[in-house]
């Protein structure tokens, strides 16, 4: 399939929430009790999501005028960055999309000197970055407004 790579522009909020949430309810639910996944739904329509989409760097994979893919970065601390919001339509997930988004999100961070990624893996996607060449640090968890505790894994790589 040919995918058209473009930056996130700020009218594509509303689609690209609608990516994160259709993508998590779809493949993450076998990992994640039926009140995680509310509370995460919740979490990405909360009006303040909009301004965590504009400070993640996003590019975006585009097929037939649909985005179908997301994932971008930031730096949390110098000389390290920060992997987010690694999203794939469903009927795109398995075929390599996921793959492609982060070797151009990882080509960014690697032209920009910085060498050491990390990222804060659902847990479902979680062999998804070992086979990336991601290290498990730890187990961690997200924090809803309302409370409610939502397991991750906390991973690392250092890039040559």
């Amino acid at each position: 399939m040919n995918f058209i790579f473009r930056a996130f522009e700020e009218n594509d909020w509303i689609s690209v929430r609608e990516l994160h949430s259709t993508s998590f309810a779809h493949l993450a639910a076998s990992a994640y009790t039926a009140g995680q996944m509310q509370a995460v739904e919740r979490m990405l329509r909360d009006p303040s999501y909009k301004q965590d989409l504009r400070e993640s760097n996003l590019t975006l994979a585009v097929f037939a005028d649909h985005i179908v893919g997301s994932a971008g970065c930031c730096p949390p601390e110098p000389g390290t960055a920060r992997i987010r919001k690694v999203f794939v339509a469903p009927q795109h997930s398995g075929k390599g999309l996921g793959r492609l988004l982060m070797e151009h999100v990882e080509r960014d961070i690697r032209s920009s000197g910085i060498r050491e990624v990390v990222i804060r893996a659902t847990m479902n996607a979680v062999p998804f970055y070992e086979r990336l060449g991601y290290h498990k640090v730890r187990l961690d968890a997200m924090t809803s407004s309302d409370g409610v505790r939502i397991p991750v894994t906390m991973m690392c790589k250092t890039m040559g």
